[in-house]
């Protein structure tokens, strides 16, 4: 007992450790099985660059380490790194906040407890409790709370701060703060930070890849650093340079095909090769070191992407860069800026855009819709003196055109301005492949509860149609299209839209300057209705930085009063959402000569939505 009681004691009373984090990892740490590529003893020396953010991390002096990191370069190893040194060599009280309990929960069960398995450093750490009855039976070490002598991990999700509440925490572990919501309680980061303040030796360490410019937390405490990057030498002539997107190059075939496999970085003071297609030189990678660009500030920041990483191969970057781009993919090509480039998009539109907007109109063929236009759809804003609708079609890759904006003056409580509408959505369109269509799904604003009655009536009545009611929902982090409800007097389908996440879907086809995937054509015929004024109120919102009651958030604001023809936009795009059609059999099946109700009745459904 003695024994026990004295091996107890030297855990907790026993001087401060000697090793630095990374140290500690190369003694002590094991990556489990399952839980990497490569499982084993943890050798610093395969990602030389984690060893300064994992010794800052665990020091006696810093404070705060931000690491603003892409994917696939190992900060979730290094902070189980970090999470092994406080439990072995400075037990302490620590939290490690999560984006969510869900990923706070898995995150324990597939990372943190094989590690404590499997390394020789945390082995029997964990205390399991005492034979008993009742509650003493119970463990002390659960999913989301692990106990140890001297301290505690504490896991806890950001979407729901209750487990922040009352608890000392003197190492705040945070990983994927971007993904952080805002609570009613506020700021979880900030309440998590706050849960740290009696201690004089707290640690604080943020770790995120980032996404929205402007938005971003990691961004905004990176800014906040020293800002340190990654510095390697050229293998030729020795100058130490940033591995850069803009510093890869490859190659393409007489045909302008692309070679990944031809990619390589050229030394911008050089220009001589300073790495192949293939995974980087692990002996130029350790000859790295970290250069801080903004010298004196308090909080040590780190930022570095997938171009240093030992497991990524770069002819996979380019191949992966390349097909997005080729296919206009803009949410592929954000995620290829944030997640393999470790840098924040820019999703601002200037406030010039309409009038280039206005002067790439096109002159469409005469009687027929545009080649390529398969299905139509119909975004309806509903205003106190008028209804204006907006007729888009759609092709393959979501490829669009605008067909005609519309106005139609009357209060939306008379049945004659609706009997207007109801002209436009019967109206038949002639494709170019010869069929005559009419608009396949047609999307009506509920309004702001002062018309929300005539609507619902007007759009029950018409269900059979695919003519909708639908509601929009501000917010960040909303879905698009959200289930259906029919929650009313009159049982008219409504849907909820995110329209902050349909703005930004839209206003990326905007930035799209080449025909094909995306792209939005505008006739340029006069009576389609795409005048300056139509421009002016597409481009009438634009995505910045507010600042309410001391926080940062970013939002949509208003450039222009007027901004009916994006919400008409907005609704259309979601119109084909809710269709989801199958644009490669419709374009056989019009080439064939089918005719336009033939597709509901065949075999091969052409639409993966709702039914055409």
């Amino acid at each position: 007992m003695a024994n026990d009681w004295g091996k107890t004691f030297f855990k907790v009373c026993r001087p401060r450790s000697r090793l630095t984090g990374s140290q500690w990892a190369d003694k002590f740490r094991y990556v489990a099985p399952g839980t990497s590529p490569e499982p084993g003893d943890w050798r610093t020396d395969r990602v030389p660059y984690l060893r300064e953010p994992m010794d800052a991390a665990t020091d006696k002096v810093t404070e705060r380490v931000v690491m603003m990191f892409s994917s696939q370069v190992g900060k979730s190893e290094a902070l189980l790194n970090i999470m092994g040194y406080y439990v072995d060599q400075e037990p302490a009280p620590q939290l490690f906040l999560q984006p969510t309990i869900e990923a706070a929960e898995n995150f324990s069960k597939e990372r943190i407890e094989p590690t404590f398995q499997y390394s020789p450093g945390l082995k029997d750490k964990l205390e399991e409790g005492k034979e008993g009855r009742g509650t003493s039976r119970k463990k002390s070490t659960t999913i989301r709370m692990k106990h140890y002598p001297g301290g505690y991990i504490a896991l806890v999700g950001a979407n729901s701060p209750a487990g922040l509440a009352s608890r000392p925490i003197r190492v705040l572990l945070a990983d994927e703060i971007d993904r952080y919501g805002v609570t009613k309680e506020g700021s979880p980061l900030k309440l998590a930070i706050q849960r740290t303040t009696n201690f004089h030796n707290k640690k604080h360490v943020f770790v995120s890849t980032p996404t929205i410019k402007g938005a971003s937390e990691i961004e905004k405490y990176y800014l906040e650093s020293d800002q340190r990057i990654y510095m390697l030498p050229c293998p030729h002539c020795g100058c130490e340079f940033e591995y850069k997107w803009e510093y890869v190059v490859w190659d393409k075939d007489k045909d302008g095909a692309s070679l990944p496999l031809t990619a390589r970085i050229v030394c911008p003071h050089c220009k001589e090769v300073a790495r192949g297609a293939y995974r980087p030189d692990p002996e130029i990678l350790a000859l790295g070191r970290w250069v801080p660009q903004n010298p004196g500030a308090n909080t040590k920041g780190y930022h570095i992407n997938s171009l240093c990483s030992p497991w990524v191969n770069l002819y996979e970057l380019v191949d992966e860069f390349v097909t997005v781009s080729h296919n206009k993919d803009k949410d592929g090509l954000m995620e290829f800026v944030n997640l393999k480039l470790g840098e924040t998009w820019d999703e601002q539109l200037t406030r010039d855009d309409w009038q280039r907007l206005y002067e790439r109109r096109e002159n469409y063929p005469a009687n027929t819709l545009p080649p390529g236009a398969l299905v139509l759809t119909c975004g309806v804003d509903v205003q106190h003196d008028r209804l204006e609708a907006s007729v888009y079609a759609w092709g393959s890759g979501k490829e669009s055109w605008g067909i005609e904006h519309r106005v139609f003056y009357g209060s939306p409580e008379s049945s004659d301005t609706w009997a207007q509408l109801d002209q436009l959505l019967q109206k038949k369109y002639k494709l170019f492949l010869g069929a005559e269509v009419t608009i396949s799904c047609t999307c009506v604003d509920s309004g702001d509860g002062s018309y929300t009655n005539e609507v619902y009536k007007y759009t029950a009545q018409r269900q059979a149609l695919r003519v909708f009611s639908i509601k929009g929902r501000g917010g960040i982090g909303i879905p698009f299209i959200s289930p259906p409800t029919k929650n009313n007097a009159v049982g008219a389908t409504l849907f909820t839209l995110g329209v902050d996440s349909g703005k930004s879907i839209f206003m990326n086809r905007l930035k799209i300057n080449d025909f094909g995937p995306g792209f939005v054509h505008y006739d340029a015929l006069e009576a389609a209705g795409f005048s300056e004024n139509f421009f002016k109120q597409l481009t009438a919102e634009v995505f910045k930085q507010t600042f309410e009651r001391g926080r940062v958030k970013m939002e949509w604001v208003k450039i222009r009063e007027r901004n009916e023809a994006l919400d008409c936009a907005i609704y259309a795009t979601a119109g084909l959402e809710l269709l989801n059609p199958n644009f490669e059999f419709l374009q056989e099946f019009y080439a064939r000569g089918g005719i336009a109700n033939a597709p509901a009745r065949s075999k091969r459904p052409p639409s993966k939505g709702i039914s055409l």
